[in-house]
């Protein structure tokens, strides 16, 4: 049986926090990808992009997959979703491995997952605003990166490199050599420019 990814995703789901991880797993690491939206109907990315869902929420393997991932968008922010939140607690407390980008981080937040474990998130505020339910102030990492326990991944949205590279790090740790390769083809672009933005429009 081939190796699964669980995509959980919202209406307005930010195309950047998906896009470089997707390809790592489904190409490189040989997984496949099953997409989850609320009701199991196509959703529209940030960006126009329509994605057909494989399955609802309630039916979603969160359970068996190898790896369940949560993209962000704006719908995370103002509501949660109980049943769900309950199941990824499930399988944070069996330590099966969960990734959350942005908006995506929230819940995980309602659920308590965050509370004992180093993460990340758009901001420490962020998650205090919007997640009621949230005590992991002691654990939270103000970084620009991505945070992973080995179990749990978090990154702001504006951390998709590093998050995918967290990601299949958690999902296939045996193969770190060709998620270091993957991480220094990504990064290689941003230590080029530095901070000066006339290379990015001028040969």
């Amino acid at each position: 049986m081939s190796a699964v990814a669980t995509v959980l995703l919202q209406q307005g789901a930010a195309d950047w926090e998906f896009g470089p991880v997707l390809p790592v797993l489904r190409y490189y690491l040989g997984l496949e990808i099953r997409t989850a939206t609320p009701d199991g109907h196509a959703i529209e990315t940030i960006g126009g992009l329509r994605v057909q869902a494989d399955t609802i929420f309630e039916t979603a393997n969160i359970v068996d997959a190898d790896i369940v991932m949560i993209v962000g968008s704006d719908v995370w922010q103002p509501q949660g979703d109980s049943a769900l939140e309950k199941r990824l607690k499930a399988r944070a407390d069996a330590g099966r491995p969960i990734a959350a980008i942005c908006a995506g981080t929230l819940p995980l937040a309602r659920a308590g997952v965050l509370d004992g474990r180093p993460h990340t998130s758009n901001a420490l505020g962020f998650l205090k605003e919007n997640a009621a339910e949230y005590h992991g102030e002691a654990h939270y990492r103000d970084v620009a990166h991505a945070v992973s326990d080995g179990v749990i991944v978090t990154a702001p949205g504006s951390a998709p490199a590093s998050f995918a590279c967290a990601v299949a790090a958690a999902v296939k740790p045996e193969r770190a050599a060709e998620v270091v390769a993957y991480w220094n083809m990504a990064r290689g672009e941003f230590e080029a420019l530095g901070t000066d933005l006339e290379k990015v429009f001028r040969a």
